[in-house]
């Protein structure tokens, strides 16, 4: 029946989308309960594969034996897995209830959780796994009759599955999880279990027929081939076990590259999978056209391992420029995902496609025997498959943190070429020219591919993280202080031109030790635990640079602190201890390595205050499982009954459905909650509280004026009544700006997905949508007086703060719209209202720094459009004083912002300007004193001496400046030329005797000799020429304030 092997070929393609769907099920619920840590998730996938492993090796053996229809068989197991699946939900809650019961009353010690932990997954995955391990070897038994098909049809057989795993992979990644939620996705999977059940049994009823009366189609192989090859067997039986081993090392391997370039969402996982599923599945398909036409298949085999270490050697630096291609074929052809995929297939393509002929040869060549088709397919499955849990297990746990990344691809190159070496030197070609051929491609190749290696190692070495996207569009200019490849993670270090430290993980930023960002991890700390009345014990998730720990400790609070990454912990005890204050070494402090919604599982810990940490819900695939509502009931049961539930919310990159979502999902869990917003325009404060909020105000202020609480809340410009003042919405209000709508919860991760296009200008509609919501503290607060007049004080001073923070509120908006000028006065308008609030001051200060720098790159543009004017005409010697008043004026921003080194270095550059002037043009005495001036700032007195003294000594038609005295007698004091400087004070006064310059100077100069008389004489004097120059000046103020100043330390000569 010519429709059978179409119709088997399609259900086995549905076969294997099923299979991959359950994974990446499976892989996120056990993650849940098990966590997220590298140790963890490893666990399931090596419990999954060595499922895969052990259905291969049985049911091959079993498949020879039995006397049933093969296909009757393998309807049997698509039925187990289906029916397994259909109780998966009442076997997660089992385990879960089981794998806390162990933690909480048998041990949390942790190598021995994590053996309790595989024991665990391997128990509950044995079933579907095994049974999924044994489609294979079972089917290729109902499609070969004949060994001269075998290689052909395993091919198409493996390349149909692996196909099919692409579409589950791609289906469940970015289609149906999002539309359907998790357990509806399980019964996607479930219902083509079924499916494929029923249709395979019909195909076997229909069929059964047609192979009664076709029995003789099967034919028989001598025995004596079969031992003949025994040894040969074995090697390629090794051999595909560890081609099996570099194919799984180099999928970590690579996938840890791709993250620089991709991410690490849900969409980038789930496009590299796809791409190396493809290509292998590709290679498969192709090969299977011709691998039965091959004579040796041996040498073949040991050219296509010796081809996959050189297409992974040449492919090595293309990885890095995964970011620039995607980018490109999306500008030329469009925005979409496809062109992501399309990206990371060309960049794996050869090599995968390598790997996917591979296993149709290795078939061909093990099977010796038709009797033994079943057995020999499920050892050859099984050993490639252990080959491939080890692959993975050592690439992540062993080569990256030993070698690094790239030097442990050039190790796996160095297997597959071993190999290949190997199996090409040992083939058994009859043609002396054959048998040149091949023995000069498996000396050549191997001395190929170690040349490239070296080539490669020298020269491709730099860290990976500054080839990212990350940092060639956000950090350009930061020094890498710290690289490291761990087990988990690549952990990396910056540090900026002004000294600020950030730590990244992946590309995902873990810290940043920058004014700007502080607050997020302050205010998670201060806000919950000064609302609370009496907090004792505190959780954080994600210790981050431990600056929430230490602001937990300022508060004499115990905290437990909850990290995933070792490298993190160990980056922030070298670095971010001038912000952490080393809790480290803090009584109060302690942390654990771990996931942190794991241990909020597992913990019999009730804390006062949990706090998430400053995680971003949409950086990573796993980063939103603390937004669920799920999470939040986990956190509520390990509260206090008086606990408060912090929870950090970002503005930016976060579409405002999404916001809401989040909201909306925690007020689900704590419906008394209150929204916090103000101290930047990043980040809302959510506080979870199971009572309505009733804020003690006496208490709160008292305890932030403690000396550590004011000092952690100072480093921020906050202080009490600031803090208070960023209260936004209560609950009614909160519930009525986020109105209905959906949740995100663990079944329906929604927070996951998302287009790209919407996470542009996100701050702005955020915080737009929030002010029209705004509302006062003051219902909500208690003991904030015992007495009218005390309430009215209290009432005018909120007032005050709260009418403030409105415009504080819509300068941001302003801001964050980039619109600065219009948010510099809105800020302004603050300040004026509210001069007290130190918050309001900082974002002024921000914004008016923006401003300047504007002008700072205006100064830039000048400076360029006045160089190639002095290129065109290099007579113009008026381009170097146009030069030397940019540089000043630059100088002049960065004295501003505090950079002296680069104002000191821009001052220098407009001294050489004039100095180049002067050269050219020497009778211009004006500029002499500017080019003194430039000096002197920069504390060069000597230079400054040198350049008034040769102005003086040129031939003058007119009698020499006043001013050229006072500078030089200035000059001359500071050097502590007290002689020089009072002759040359005196030669002022000469000229103009009401030069209250000169007499200061005099006065100063005196006052250094301790000639007291005279120091006063010229004090009088200084002051007497200071009335005519304020009676006369347009702008007083400054002439004024000396005049001040003068008046009190002549009194104090006095007395």
């Amino acid at each position: 029946m010519r429709y059978i092997k179409p119709i088997v070929w399609l259900i086995f393609i549905f076969s294997g989308a099923s299979g991959l769907i359950y994974q990446v099920i499976w892989m996120r619920q056990l993650t849940l309960i098990f966590g997220s840590t590298v140790f963890a998730t490893s666990t399931v996938l090596t419990a999954f594969m060595g499922g895969l492993a052990l259905g291969s090796y049985y049911f091959g053996k079993k498949i020879d034996e039995s006397t049933q229809s093969p296909l009757r068989i393998y309807a049997f197991l698509e039925a187990g897995i289906g029916a397994f699946c259909l109780v998966w939900p009442l076997i997660l809650a089992a385990l879960s209830a089981l794998y806390v019961l162990i933690h909480r009353n048998v041990t949390s010690e942790f190598y021995t959780l994590s053996l309790i932990r595989f024991v665990l997954t391997f128990g509950v995955l044995l079933i579907p796994s095994t049974l999924m391990g044994g489609t294979l070897p079972v089917l290729t038994r109902f499609f070969v009759k004949r060994l001269e098909q075998l290689g052909t049809n395993i091919g198409i057989l493996y390349a149909l599955n692996t196909f099919g795993a692409v579409i589950g992979t791609v289906a469940a990644g970015f289609f149906l999880i999002e539309a359907l939620g998790i357990q509806w996705t399980l019964g996607v999977g479930i219902v083509i279990n079924f499916a494929v059940t029923v249709i395979a049994l019909a195909i076997t009823w229909k069929a059964s027929a047609t192979e009664i009366d076709d029995p003789q189609e099967e034919t028989q192989q001598p025995e004596s081939e079969d031992v003949t090859h025994q040894p040969e067997r074995l090697l390629v039986l090794w051999a595909i076990g560890i081609s099996g081993f570099c194919a799984l090392a180099y999928e970590v391997l690579w996938t840890r590259i791709m993250v620089f370039f991709l991410g690490s969402t849900t969409y980038a996982f789930a496009t590299m999978l796809a791409a190396f599923l493809f290509g292998i599945a590709l290679g498969s398909m192709v090969f299977a056209r011709w691998v039965d036409r091959i004579k040796h298949p041996v040498a073949i085999f040991g050219i296509v391992q010796l081809g996959i270490g050189l297409f992974a050697l040449i492919l090595m630096p293309a990885f890095e420029e995964l970011y620039g291609m995607s980018r490109a074929f999306q500008s030329t052809f469009g925005a979409s995902r496809f062109w992501t995929f399309f990206s990371c297939f060309l960049v794996m393509c050869l090599p995968t496609f390598l790997m996917g002929a591979s296993f149709p040869l290795v078939t061909k060549i093990y099977t010796g025997s038709a009797r033994q088709l079943g057995k020999s397919i499920g050892n050859v499955y099984a050993v490639n498959t252990v080959g491939s849990i080890l692959g993975a297990f050592c690439a992540g746990f062993i080569l990256i943190p030993l070698l690094g990344i790239r030097p442990s691809i050039v190790l796996m190159v160095a297997l597959n070429t071993g190999v290949g070496c190997l199996l090409v030197l040992r083939s058994r070609e009859q043609t002396e020219t054959g048998k040149a051929l091949v023995q000069g491609v498996g000396i050549g190749m191997p001395i190929l591919n170690v040349g490239l290696a070296v080539i490669l190692l020298l020269t491709v070495n730099q860290p990976l993280f500054l080839k990212s996207a990350i940092f060639k569009t956000q950090r350009p200019g930061d020094t890498l202080v710290d690289y490291n490849e761990e087990v988990d993670a690549t952990v990396t270090t910056l540090k900026d031109d002004e000294g600020v430290y950030r730590l990244y993980v992946d590309t995902n930023q873990a810290a940043d030790a920058s004014r700007w960002d502080s607050p997020s991890h302050r205010v998670i700390a201060h806000l919950p635990l000064l609302l609370h009345p009496r907090p004792k014990r505190a959780l954080v998730v994600g210790f981050g640079m431990g600056l929430t720990s230490h602001s937990i400790t300022q508060h004499g609070v115990k905290v437990d602190a909850i990290e995933l990454s070792s490298g993190v912990l160990s980056a922030a005890q070298k670095y971010f201890t001038h912000v952490n204050e080393n809790v480290f070494e803090n009584p109060l402090f302690n942390y654990k390595l771990n996931d942190g919604r794991n241990h909020i599982l597992m913990t019999k810990t009730k804390y006062d205050m949990i706090s998430t940490g400053i995680i971003h819900p949409l950086v990573s695939a796993g980063s939103s499982n603390i937004y669920t509502a799920d999470f939040y009931r986990l956190c509520r049961k390990i509260l206090t009954e008086d606990g408060i539930m912090c929870q950090w919310v970002p503005l930016h990159r976060l579409p405002e459905a999404h916001y809401k979502m989040i909201v909306r999902t925690f007020i689900e869990v704590f419906p008394e909650t209150t929204l916090w917003y103000k101290y930047t325009p990043d980040f809302v404060i959510l506080i979870g509280t199971r009572q309505p909020l009733l804020i003690d105000y006496k208490n709160f202020i008292a305890r932030a004026q403690i000396a550590n609480i004011r000092e952690g809340l100072a480093a921020d410009d906050l202080d009490g009544p600031s803090l208070l003042d960023s209260f936004m919405m209560g609950p009614e209000t909160i519930h009525k700006y986020v109105g209905a709508g959906p949740i995100h919860t663990d079944n329906r991760p929604r927070l996951e997905f998302f287009r790209g296009a919407d996470l542009v200008d996100t701050t702005t509609q955020n915080v737009k949508g929030m002010a029209a919501y705004r509302e006062r503290v003051l219902p909500y607060l208690t003991n904030f007086s015992t007495t009218l007049a005390e309430t009215r004080v209290v009432r005018e001073k909120l007032d005050t703060y709260f009418r403030a923070t409105q415009k504080l509120i819509s300068g941001q908006i302003a801001y964050a719209s980039r619109q600065y000028q219009s948010a510099a006065a809105l800020m302004n308008e603050a300040v004026a209202l509210n001069p007290a609030d130190e918050t309001i001051r900082y974002n002024f200060g921000v914004v008016s720094g923006l401003i300047h720098e504007g002008t700072q790159e205006e100064l830039r543009q000048i400076e360029k459009q006045v160089q190639q004017t002095m290129a065109q005409n290099p007579e113009d010697i008026q381009g170097h004083l146009y030069l030397a008043t940019v540089y000043e004026q630059s100088a002049a921003e960065y004295e501003r912002k505090g950079d002296l080194d680069k104002a000191t270095q821009e001052l220098g550059k407009a001294a050489r300007e004039l100095e180049e002037f002067l050269r050219r043009d020497p009778n211009r005495s004006e500029v002499y004193f500017l080019l003194g001036a430039l000096y002197e700032r920069q504390g060069r007195y000597k230079d400054a001496l040198r350049t008034y003294q040769r102005l003086e000594r040129q031939e003058q038609d007119q009698p020499l400046p006043v001013l050229l005295f006072e500078v030089t007698a200035q000059v001359h004091f500071e050097l502590e030329n007290l002689k020089e400087a009072e002759k040359y004070g005196q030669r002022a006064i000469a000229v103009d005797p009401n030069s209250f310059r000169a007499h200061y100077i005099l006065a100063n100069v005196y006052g250094e000799m301790n000639r007291t008389e005279k120091q006063i004489e010229h004090y009088e004097s200084v002051l007497k020429a200071l009335n005519e120059h304020i009676r006369t000046a347009s702008d007083p103020s400054d002439l004024q304030s000396a005049k001040e100043d003068i008046e009190n330390e002549l009194e104090k000569l006095k007395k």
